[in-house]
């Protein structure tokens, strides 16, 4: 080869390599819409609430040693007094991690790639906060609360017990979901001296509505709820489990009914979604309903309304008792009027012979029209939440005592027993 064909070999080489592209590693998809890796806070405390992880090699779920080494990882940004919480695992095919690309002779060889898991932990107060509960965790809760043996002798009444706005995830005055839990329990310990005092056979409990607060009534439940939605609903399930697990302790049979109310209703803002029936309330009931079942405890039942109804009626011995929420008027005075509207619309209360209503948070025991010479009766039942600063601030003036009402009901149909527990 000549000297000027070496130089144009040498050129030619050069050019070739030249145009060689570098091999690189593709690039990692983006992580999917609202799983971007980072922290939340919460801009009234400037504290951490809600942590989502980079891509993470394995699935750590069912790893105890790869699950503690995640939680130390984020264990320097969270707070004294709270704890981390997995809230969501999310395995993505698309998305991979990553080994680091290794040099060989020169030569960038490409990444090699494994399946990336995603997780998102909420970082929450310890001191309040039950575990996450699923109809599982529920059974073991009712299987703690014995089944009552059969008496042999019967006293020929009925406890009702009502059980009515919970409004649990609520904070007002009287403190947040803590302050709520301790005050029901303190209740049902009143509840339970009063069943001794006085012995009935079977029992009724009613839940007229409010459970829990959900976040479509005002704004303002956004900033001041300590509970997400799903957590007041978790909440609620294990309120209700426990109080009937109680209740039903201290009677060979007991029966739960329950209607919808407006701040457990299926809404947007002030608009419904769906039907009547379609209410987180109901949901929780049916839930615990479930859960007894599974359980063996054939001696609780569960009553509902239909899917288009907002009341029912039950039978209890001698009386009709009605049940609905009472969002149906806007003041209380208007509810005798609603009731007597119902028997011309052939309403499911027509027949209702003793009434009872939430939604007002006050205790009233009134009668109302009669039928065949003896008073209909309507009892207003007092509430279990924390207060309602917007009324006392407003046109109301004052704020009722939380408390726990229940009475007793004859073959006869009377009524007798009326007690307000208070905390």
């Amino acid at each position: 080869m000549t000297t000027t064909d070496e130089v144009l070999a040498e050129i030619a080489a050069a050019a070739e390599t030249a145009h060689v592209a570098p091999r690189v590693p593709p690039a990692l998809p983006k992580a999917p819409t609202g799983w971007e890796p980072g922290v939340r806070y919460d801009p009234a405390t400037a504290l951490p609430t809600e942590v989502t992880t980079e891509q993470v090699a394995q699935d750590v779920q069912g790893t105890p040693e790869a699950w503690a080494d995640l939680i130390r990882h984020l264990l320097p940004m969270v707070p004294d007094g709270h704890e981390v919480r997995l809230v969501e695992a999310r395995y993505d095919p698309v998305a991979w991690t990553r080994d680091t690309p290794r040099d060989t002779n020169g030569w960038t060889t490409p990444a090699t790639t494994r399946p990336a898991w995603r997780y998102r932990f909420r970082i929450v107060p310890t001191e309040h906060l039950p575990e996450r509960v699923d109809v599982t965790e529920l059974v073991k809760v009712i299987r703690g609360n014995r089944k009552a043996r059969p008496r042999k002798t019967t006293t020929a009444r009925t406890r009702v017990v009502v059980l009515s706005d919970a409004q649990i995830g609520k904070v007002d005055h009287r403190g947040g979901t803590q302050n709520l839990l301790e005050r029901i329990d303190t209740l049902l310990d009143a509840l339970d001296d009063e069943t001794k005092t006085v012995r009935c056979d079977d029992a009724v409990i009613l839940d007229p509505g409010d459970l829990a607060e959900g976040f479509e009534n005002t704004p303002q439940q956004a900033h001041t709820n300590d509970l997400s939605h799903p957590a007041q609903l978790e909440v609620a399930e294990i309120v209700l489990t426990q109080a009937v697990g109680r209740i039903s302790g201290r009677h060979t049979r007991t029966r739960v009914a329950s209607v919808p109310s407006n701040h457990t209703l299926w809404r947007r803002g002030k608009d419904r979604l769906g039907r009547p029936g379609d209410d987180y309330g109901l949901k929780t009931h049916r839930t615990v309903a479930r859960a007894m079942a599974l359980a063996g405890r054939d001696d609780v039942t569960w009553l509902l309304p239909e899917a288009w109804e907002e009341s029912l009626v039950l039978q209890v011995r001698g009386a009709v008792i009605g049940l609905a929420h009472g969002h149906q008027v806007p003041r209380p005075d208007g509810i005798r009027d609603w009731w007597a509207k119902q028997t011309h619309g052939g309403g499911p209360l027509a027949a209702a012979t003793i009434l009872v209503t939430g939604h007002y948070h006050h205790l009233r025991v009134e009668p109302t029209g009669a039928i065949d010479g003896r008073s209909r009766w309507w009892f207003q039942a007092p509430t279990l939440d924390n207060g309602s600063s917007w009324y006392r601030n407003g046109g109301g003036g004052g704020d009722s005592e939380p408390g726990l009402l229940t009475f007793t009901v004859d073959d006869d149909g009377r009524w007798d027993n009326l007690r307000l527990l208070t905390p």
